[in-house]
């Protein structure tokens, strides 16, 4: 993997890796009868993720949340049938729904964990300590590694949350040279307002072919092999289509659509935008737009660009969307506030070849240290 010190550990830490996955361990636990598939009860799941306090992670308002209530449920209801793009595991006790962890496929190789929260108290019914995270873990990541085309593993975690620090963190701290931990901001943008202080003088469009090959030079030299790959932002996956394809075929929505900003006929910057179906995730994970400066001045460029993507999610129907801030100024230069009051959220990468050592990282992890019931993680 060719990364920059930016966007990868080139220093492993003192503590010994984690231990291969043995023939046991997360294979039984993904068969625990405590674990099961959701599908037919997304009203329980949406009153756990309330429950949980998972929605109180971002600083928006109830009100907010309640119009991604409907969308949720639906696509919930749904799940069931459609094991090669979603996956909702939950974790019950007599008293119902206790936690869940998620797993969905937005890219052709790529699968994305996400949505873990968990209620409190739930931790006396387990029948030994950390069971309920052990148990969500192994089912979610065993269905992934289901898909023969899976390359990847990633999730959008929040590396102040102490869980997450013992078990994402330090485990691509060990996988030095395979895994990646990108920094970014997670901001978000509400579509009903021009932002910032527009350039002029710009022309925005799609890219060209001379533009793309610039786009691809751009991403040799910022980003690793992984994150290129891992996005599909490839030259042959540029476009989304394979990975789109079955999303569309599901009848749900999934689509990519590139922007570049010309000043006098010279690419300045280029926008990455992303939409998918409303109810995927609560946070709107996949409604994103990532920017990319081609020139020395390229970030004079965010505004118009953002602008240009506010209209853009406007026409899908979107009051808002995630801009993934992945260098350091680029909430600046886009006019965009950070009011993140003090997340460090990162992307989390790994190879499929270590999932199953991951899960045993998880399961060590949570055998002799439980996880304080208020804490989650926000993707």
């Amino acid at each position: 993997m060719s990364a920059s010190p930016a966007w990868a550990f080139v220093h492993p830490p003192s503590e010994p890796p984690p231990r291969a996955c043995t023939a046991g361990g997360a294979h039984d636990a993904a068969r625990s009868v405590w674990t099961r598939d959701t599908g037919d009860d997304p009203e329980q799941l949406w009153q756990l993720l309330i429950d949980s306090g998972y929605f109180n992670l971002a600083g928006r308002s109830a009100a907010w949340f309640e119009s991604r209530r409907a969308p949720f449920l639906e696509l919930g209801r749904r799940a069931a049938h459609l094991p090669g793009l979603l996956k909702q595991t939950v974790w019950r006790s007599a008293r119902g729904v206790e936690a869940t962890l998620s797993v969905m496929k937005p890219y052709r190789a790529t699968w994305l964990v996400h949505q873990l929260a968990r209620r409190q108290g739930g931790s006396r019914f387990e029948p030994a300590p950390g069971q309920m995270l052990r148990d969500l873990y192994a089912h979610a990541v065993a269905h992934a590694r289901g898909d023969p085309g899976i390359r990847w593993l990633a999730s959008y975690v929040e590396s102040t949350v102490p869980f997450v620090q013992r078990t994402h963190l330090r485990f691509a701290r060990h996988a030095v040279g395979e895994a990646l931990l990108l920094p970014l901001k997670m901001l978000d943008v509400a579509g009903d307002a021009p932002g910032g202080v527009p350039a002029s003088g710009l022309e925005l469009q799609p890219p060209n072919a001379t533009e793309r090959a610039l786009f691809q030079e751009h991403l040799a030299r910022t980003r690793p092999a992984a994150y290129v790959d891992a996005l599909d932002l490839g030259p042959d996956t540029l476009g989304l289509e394979e990975a789109a394809r079955p999303w569309r075929e599901a009848g749900l929505e999934r689509e990519r659509h590139l922007l570049v900003a010309r000043r006098h006929g010279r690419p300045q910057a280029l926008a990455v935008l992303e939409v998918g179906p409303p109810g995927a995730n609560p946070f709107q994970l996949l409604d994103s737009v990532r920017l990319f400066p081609l020139s020395a001045a390229g970030r004079t460029a965010f505004p118009a660009l953002l602008n240009a993507a506010r209209r853009w999610f406007a026409r899908k129907a979107r009051d808002s969307f995630v801009f993934l801030a992945e260098a350091e100024g680029d909430a600046d230069a886009a006019g965009v506030p950070d009011d993140t009051s003090g997340a460090r959220p990162y992307l989390w990468l790994i190879p499929a070849t270590l999932a199953a050592a991951f899960v045993e990282h998880v399961h060590a992890q949570t055998v002799h240290r439980l996880l304080p019931t208020t804490e989650k993680e926000p993707s």
